[in-house]
């Protein structure tokens, strides 16, 4: 099994010009946590996720872990604010311009590896053919599906 074989191919993507509010309401609609961004030749240039979406929501001292107490904070304005201005923003101007990224035939096992091994946590990993065009995208999810479907036909 390789990356072809389990990737999603019915990714929602999408472009520079397009608001936060815009790619939340796909976010949501889709039922999904992260999106790719692409132009207009479909390349991949940067990942849209709700977790970093959350991190510039909160306040600072939140999101940079100052606060470890939490309960303490009140429900400020400024939360309110932030989400507001944030609903307004290009979503190249929030994206992750860095993300993992794999060819269609790296083997299931490299993929596994890429989730563990990685120095900060990753939620998606994008399949991309060679000039980076978006053919897919993997969720540890998607790994296990396959495993299920294998071990249901043994």
């Amino acid at each position: 099994m390789n990356a072809a074989t389990i990737m999603t191919t019915n990714v929602a993507t999408t472009k520079c010009g397009k608001t936060v509010a815009e790619a939340m309401q796909i976010l949501k609609d889709e039922r999904i946590r992260q999106m790719p961004i692409v132009d207009n030749n479909n390349k991949a240039i940067g990942l849209l996720a709700s977790k970093k979406l959350l991190y510039l929501t909160l306040p600072r001292y939140i999101s940079e872990g100052l606060l470890k107490d939490v309960k303490f904070a009140p429900d400020l304005p400024q939360f309110h604010k932030r989400c507001a201005e944030l609903a307004g923003k290009d979503v190249c101007e929030v994206m992750d311009k860095e993300f993992a990224k794999i060819g269609p035939e790296v083997s299931v096992m490299e993929v596994a590896t890429i989730f563990l091994s990685s120095e900060r946590p990753i939620e998606c990993i994008l399949v991309v053919d060679n000039e980076g065009r978006l053919l897919g995208i993997i969720s540890p999810w998607d790994i296990f599906k396959r495993l299920c479907e294998y071990t249901e036909k043994k």
